[in-house]
């Protein structure tokens, strides 16, 4: 066979492997879980009860949303301003909470699917007492982040 049979039927041969090589990355690629969510939690318990500001504002979405509509809005756009925002986010209910892990996911068919409202797929709810203290932690990237606080209609 000469080299330009040679090299045609090499390139037809790996057409076909190299198409279904981003399937199989996609395939591969990390998919976020209960035990992913378990693990980011214990982290960042852990982060919030030692008051490490800085560990907790490198686990959050930014810009970190407050659709919450209470007294104080607790939005920040940077990680500074979160920082800044910290205990009034992290207030003694909101501590609590995270204390003792009053956390629930997504459940079909519920409320949770007014967005960018309580919960949607793959999320997690911080079920403080106070509506206005909840937080929502959202897949990113096949880990977790705290996302938002959640409003209701």
């Amino acid at each position: 066979m000469n080299p330009a049979m040679r090299f045609a039927t090499l390139l037809a041969l790996a057409a076909p492997l190299s198409l279904t090589l981003p399937a199989q990355q996609a395939a591969a690629a990390p998919v976020a879980s209960q035990q992913n969510f378990k693990a980011f939690f214990s982290d960042f318990r852990s982060a919030v009860l030692a008051h490490d500001r800085a560990r907790v504002a490198g686990m959050v979405k930014l810009p970190f949303k407050d659709f919450s509509e209470g007294p104080v809005n607790r939005s920040a756009a940077t990680r500074a301003q979160f920082i800044a925002n910290f205990d009034k986010l992290f207030t003694p209910g909101v501590v609590a909470a995270i204390r003792t892990g009053k956390i629930r996911a997504f459940r079909p068919g519920s409320d949770d699917g007014e967005a960018p409202g309580p919960l949607m797929k793959g999320e997690y709810l911080l079920n403080a007492t106070d509506i206005k203290e909840q937080l929502v932690f959202s897949p990113k990237g096949g880990g977790y982040v705290l996302s938002r606080i959640p409003f209701y209609s």
